[in-house]
């Protein structure tokens, strides 16, 4: 409402304008199409009572009166005008107390029917509260949304609509309450549903209480939104096989439904951060097995605990057989083993145990210069391990050809012959430089035994790139030599000296 005075916007419910201080009267504004009708109601009315004023003469009194008659004077008009509305005339004054009576009623009627639209009418209500909150008064567009929710509670505009309210208000907690509410309900279409769950969940994020937003999924019944809001969600682990018993070894996979951890025990303990966390699949081989696993998502809600039983009944093949010792070497010794006939042996130098992924043992391996720690295990077609086979050794050479004195022959060589063009590995032609890298010691027939040298190409990045060429240096005379293979795969040298 606008002040008449001043045109000042006017709040509902004051009486006088605060800018000007004029008194408002509370008279409601009248609807363009009723004030219309009352005017022709009003008119039609006038008209009939006009016409019906002078009483009707016959033919023959006009015709014998018509010469005599003459223009009444201003002042006659006015007394028959009189005369006519004349109080002694019950006909007039019946017809006159009943268009009192019935602008009355109209005036009445409008007055009724605007108040009513105005205090039963949803719609009345909720464009009430757009215009407040286009002028950011937000708790008195809620008002009205309440007004409307009572006319029209099963509307989700209106829950939505004053959430959003109570939310640009700072009232998180209402908000998210109203939500609630609206979902509580129930009977909503699918996008009304899922918009009452994205500002919700939005509510709880912001505030961290993702452990309610778990909860408030896994209560919904809409696989769409479950699956859209899936990242706050911690279901139990899923097994790649169900339980049971097996004749072969299980390649167990775990499975999440988000992003986080999952840890896990074989022994049926309950699993917590300080058990093993789950990378890789999981073998389970001769045994029985009683897995637990559970999950926690990035947010850090866990899931219920999950538990599967298997047994493998498999038979373990034999373990790898080897003829040398653990212990301490002076001169290059070859590592030999016996493979078992039902399996595959694979090792390890650096102490871990084997795997498949392991290397797998193909022939006699040199002994590394130094300390290393072999394992060795076989493996079934079944994918059974055998025990594990250790073995320990030392290998320190008498001689005082070092593996860096033998890199150092090599590039003097080469220089010498002029493939490099200086002592740090730069040749012409080649973007980098050559670097020359240790690799084993091997015996060569009737020839003794050398260390082996692979060559690379190394960038200006610290990138290397391995030649096809390999060196070889005499451990105890310290000799370059190309080393080359001929078309019988027998080992032969190119002195570089």
């Amino acid at each position: 409402m606008k002040c008449p005075d001043c045109g000042c916007e006017i709040l509902e419910g004051n009486l006088y304008c605060e800018k000007c201080g004029m008194e408002i009267r509370m008279v409601p504004d009248f609807e363009p199409e009723i004030e219309n009708s009352i005017t022709e109601t009003l008119s039609t009315v006038a008209e009939e009572i006009e016409g019906s004023s002078l009483p009707e003469k016959n033919e023959s009194q006009n015709r014998e009166h018509a010469p005599a008659k003459k223009e009444e004077s201003k002042e006659k008009k006015v007394k028959k005008q009189k005369e006519n509305f004349s109080w002694d005339e019950p006909g007039k004054n019946r017809l006159l107390v009943s268009l009192i009576t019935f602008t009355a009623v109209l005036v009445t009627a409008a007055f009724v029917s605007v108040q009513m639209y105005h205090k039963y009418s949803a719609s009345y209500q909720l464009e009430q509260a757009r215009e407040y909150a286009g002028v950011q008064n937000y708790e008195k567009a809620v008002e009205y949304l309440e007004k409307a929710k009572e006319l029209k509670a099963d509307s989700a505009d209106i829950f939505l609509l004053e959430s959003s309210y109570l939310y640009r208000m700072g009232q998180k907690q209402k908000a998210a309450s109203v939500l609630m509410e609206l979902l509580e309900k129930g009977h909503l279409e699918y996008e009304e549903k899922e918009k009452a769950y994205e500002n919700l969940i939005a509510i709880y994020d912001e505030e961290k209480r993702y452990e309610e937003i778990n909860t408030l999924l896994e209560a919904c019944d809409e696989e769409g939104i479950v699956n859209q809001f899936q990242k706050y969600m911690a279901k139990e682990p899923e097994f790649g096989y169900p339980s049971g018993s097996y004749d072969e070894v299980i390649t167990l996979k775990l499975g999440a439904n988000a992003t986080g951890t999952i840890y896990y025990t074989l022994d049926g303990s309950e699993p917590d951060e300080r058990s093993m966390i789950y990378k890789a699949p999981i073998f389970l081989e001769s045994g029985s097995y009683q897995v637990t696993a559970v999950f926690e998502n990035e947010y850090g809600i866990r899931s219920e605990i999950a538990r599967n039983w298997y047994i493998i009944n498999l038979m373990e093949p034999d373990p790898p057989k080897l003829s040398l010792s653990s212990g301490d070497y002076r001169v290059p010794t070859m590592i030999e083993v016996s493979v078992p006939q039902m399996g595959t042996v694979y090792y390890t130098s650096d102490g871990t145990n084997p795997s498949v992924y392991s290397m797998k043992y193909t022939g006699p391996i040199p002994m590394p210069l130094g300390k290393s720690n072999f394992k060795f295990v076989t493996i079934s077609d079944e994918g059974v391990s055998s025990e594990v086979v250790s073995r320990s050794f030392d290998l320190a050479l008498e001689t005082d050809i070092t593996v860096e004195k033998a890199i150092n022959n090599v590039v003097h060589a080469l220089y010498n012959r002029k493939v490099l063009t200086d002592l740090q590995g730069h040749s012409i032609g080649v973007m980098g430089k050559y670097v020359f890298d240790f690799d084993s010691i091997v015996e060569i027939p009737n020839l003794g035994y050398y260390y082996v040298l692979n060559e690379y190409v190394e960038d200006n990045n610290g990138n290397r790139a391995r030649t096809e060429r390999l060196y070889v240096v005499e451990v105890y005379t310290g000799a370059p030599n190309r080393l080359v293979y001929d078309e019988n795969g027998q080992m032969g040298l190119i002195s570089l000296q």
